[in-house]
């Protein structure tokens, strides 16, 4: 019995001590927390600014994408659109409601595409006031209610998709705007009453990205030329040619870099102008956006070509894209343009040659002349 006594009773006197010791340490603390403040705040600001200049690691962005987009890539003319095409990317209301965009868009002469990639950004995809309570994507006033500030109610979801099928024919396709950018410049003018931050300045890039995410537009979209590239020299002993004709710079080779490997070698390139080639002969496996958790989420608009010999190579960041999969192509050959799509800090052409289609990396400098 003593002893279980002893036992509480030293319990209790390290309760108590402990109790003092949290007591001082609030106080020390009180004393050093702007002073600490200050400093973790600057490390935290030295940190975004370290992100912002050299993190263009390859990570799968949440969203599905990061960065500028540049020019919509084309679905490829032999593969129909299907609901099934649409419907993994639909969420909130929208959910399973791909055959619905496809029905609207078919009989208002509108890209089904585009249709849903503009309904994606005005709701939230599915989830904003006007498509949830008045079934309403488009966001269609109500000329009736005063000074047009009602949303128009639809009796179903499917009857406001047509809707916003029929305005957007009416006020745009059929006028002969028929660009994502062209629309946008309309459609959400940066700088308009309603654009008081200056984010309509971002709505063409970002229904870009949806309509990537989708396999590319069906209507009113030419792909790049796919013709070569230029003077690509002569083949290293491996079979391999340069991806830029001449003698492009290395802005970052494989290997070590920020704490991590860096997969592939990073060249340098003119947005929009630059065209790319195959490394070597082989078949498209991959032609489209990078989308998150597709195993090439932060590659933007990205080729992956497969060689003979088991070797696979990877072209990402491209603004605009040549070839689709299935497709035969030849060293030299263009398979897009230069760009800034995805997860980057500029402009370049990240190259990669692997043992696998997703993964496997290896150094490229090896195989190359």
């Amino acid at each position: 019995m003593d002893l279980e006594h002893e036992d509480i009773e030293e319990k209790e006197a390290k309760k108590k001590a402990k109790i003092s010791k949290v007591r001082k340490l609030w106080m020390v603390s009180g004393c050093l927390f702007s002073s600490v403040s200050l400093i973790v705040i600057f490390f935290v600001l030295i940190g975004i600014v370290l992100f912002m200049l050299l993190g263009d690691e390859k990570k799968e962005p949440v969203s599905g994408g990061g960065g500028l987009i540049g020019n919509t890539i084309c679905r490829p003319g032999d593969k129909q659109l299907t609901a099934a095409d649409l419907d993994p990317h639909l969420k909130g209301v929208f959910t399973s409601k791909g055959q619905a965009f496809i029905d609207a868009g078919t009989q208002n002469n509108i890209d089904p595409v585009l249709l849903t990639a503009i309904a994606m950004l005005e709701t939230g995809n599915g989830t904003s006031n006007a498509v949830k309570k008045y079934n309403n994507p488009g966001g269609l006033m109500n000329p009736a209610s005063t000074n047009m500030t009602g949303f128009i109610q639809f009796a179903t979801l499917e009857e406001g998709i047509n809707g916003m099928a029929r305005n957007l024919y009416k006020n745009y396709i059929g006028m002969g705007i028929t660009t994502i950018e062209a629309i946008g410049a309309k459609y959400a003018p940066p700088g308009a009453a309603n654009d008081p931050h200056g984010t309509n300045g971002l709505w063409p890039a970002l229904v870009t990205k949806f309509a990537q995410q989708l396999g590319g537009l069906t209507f009113n979209c030419t792909p790049a030329d796919s013709g070569g590239v230029g003077n690509v020299g002569d083949p290293s002993s491996h079979g391999f040619v340069l991806p830029i004709p001449g003698s492009p710079l290395v802005t970052s080779p494989y290997g070590p870099r920020w704490g991590t490997i860096h997969k592939g070698t990073d060249y340098a390139c003119t947005r929009g102008q630059t065209a790319i080639g195959a490394a070597k002969a082989g078949r498209v496996g991959f032609a489209q956006f990078g989308a998150s958790g597709s195993g090439f989420g932060g590659y933007g608009n990205a080729v992956v070509l497969e060689h003979e010999g088991g070797l696979w190579t990877l072209y990402g960041h491209m603004d605009v894209l040549s070839v689709q999969q299935g497709q035969m192509v030849q060293a030299g050959q263009q398979l897009g343009v230069c760009g800034a799509t995805g997860q980057v800090t500029g402009p370049h052409l990240h190259f990669e040659i692997k043992t696998s289609f997703k993964y496997g990396q290896v150094d490229p400098a090896p195989y190359m002349p």
